[in-house]
């Protein structure tokens, strides 16, 4: 017998009377795995809704790593800005010092040349002097010589002529006069000859006095050149230790042999943790100022052992008593503010002093030369070789 549209609606009704018999009918029409697909749909959704939200968690911090990258690129860029800036500005410095220095040899060549060739003509003057003084003395010489032989000759006549002595009076009394005026002659000339000498002498005293003030001269010249090579040179060690400062800030791979894991702290970094520890009254504010300072501070995780592990870093071309000074002066600071976790000094540079290498031993100060750390103990005396 066929079942009609009439016999469905009279299901219907009967079902709609007895709600129980809901229940069988569907045990009858439906599978097992029909049965249990709400309860697996319902897990489904639960599952699917732990899986949205670490979705959504994922997401979030995948956003927050890309901003961080973000801000990490833009100070990146910003310093590198800021270093090709300041490079720039060094060689310009360099270059204008080159010329002020070439235009102060060529001033000192000039003065040189010009104090020789007063020196010259002082000397030519001084022999035109002396030959003058040699053709006088000549003169005297010839005319004493001449005035000798005139009275030898005349005490000749006078013999000769003894017995017509009245009648030669007065030739006797023209020939005294003319002693007389020989006489004067003789003495002219002996003081135009001690005028002469009293000129020379002073002229000769006048040439050691400019000699004098050109070699005074000359020593101020050396001390201004002195002077101004030492400034250079010290401005070229000023530079030289922004470099290896710059690099000791951005290769952490230097500090592998002394942390784990090393971090440099940003100049935010340090002030927010040096703020904080003269708060707490752990800092006075000279130590928190004088450790602001600090040219690098690490922070990093020890090397055989778990923890934390600071370092304060002073950079130097050429390392001075003076910078292991300011490094174990720090960090005596630092351990103030830290006082469970290890600190160590350490001046980092490619040379140290002999006189610095004793105070860094004496003090306790680590030494780091590139990627190569030196224990306190462990460095030498004398510069190890490169």
């Amino acid at each position: 017998m066929a079942f009609t549209v009439r016999d469905l609606e009279d299901l219907i009704r009967l079902l709609d009377k007895h709600p129980a018999w809901m229940e069988a009918l569907r045990q009858r029409m439906l599978t097992k795995d029909l049965l249990e697909s709400p309860k697996t749909l319902k897990r489904l959704s639960t599952r699917v809704g732990k899986v949205e939200k670490a979705l959504q968690t994922l997401t979030e911090s995948v956003a927050a790593l890309t901003e961080a990258q973000r801000r990490h690129y833009e100070e990146f860029a910003a310093h590198r800005q800021e270093f090709l800036a300041y490079r720039a500005e060094t060689e310009q410095r360099f270059a204008e010092l080159r010329e002020e220095v070439a235009a102060a040899r060529a001033e000192a060549d000039r003065r040189f040349a010009e104090l020789a060739e007063a020196q010259r003509r002082h000397y030519e003057e001084f022999v035109a002097y002396r030959a003058e003084t040699d053709r006088r003395f000549a003169a005297l010489a010839e005319a004493q010589r001449r005035t000798e032989e005139r009275v030898s000759r005349l005490e000749e006549a006078v013999t000769a002529l003894a017995v017509a002595q009245r009648r030669t009076e007065e030739r006797v009394s023209r020939l005294e006069e003319a002693v007389t005026a020989l006489a004067e002659a003789q003495r002219r000339h002996y003081e135009e000859f001690a005028a002469f000498r009293a000129e020379t002498e002073q002229r000769f005293a006048a040439l050691i006095e400019a000699q004098r003030r050109t070699e005074e001269e000359v020593r101020w010249l050396a001390e201004e050149v002195r002077g101004l090579k030492e400034w250079v040179d010290d401005l070229d060690s000023q530079v030289r230790g922004f470099t290896h400062e710059a690099h000791y800030r951005t290769y952490l791979r230097r500090y592998y042999g002394l942390v784990r894991d090393p971090h440099v702290l940003s100049p935010e970094e340090r002030v927010t943790f040096l703020v904080a520890a003269e708060a707490a009254g752990r800092l006075s504010a000279e130590e928190a100022s004088d450790l602001e300072e600090a040219d690098v501070i690490v922070r990093g995780r020890p090397l055989q052992e778990e923890g934390e592990v600071y370092l304060v870093v002073e950079v130097s071309a050429k390392v001075h008593p003076k910078d292991v000074e300011r490094a174990a002066r720090r960090a005596r600071a630092l351990r103030k503010a830290l006082p469970d976790v290890e600190v160590l000094a350490v001046v980092a540079g490619p040379e140290i002093r002999p006189d610095a290498a004793q105070a860094a031993r004496t003090q306790g100060v680590w030494w780091l030369r590139g990627s190569r750390p030196f224990a306190p103990e462990e460095i030498p005396s004398a510069p190890p070789s490169r």
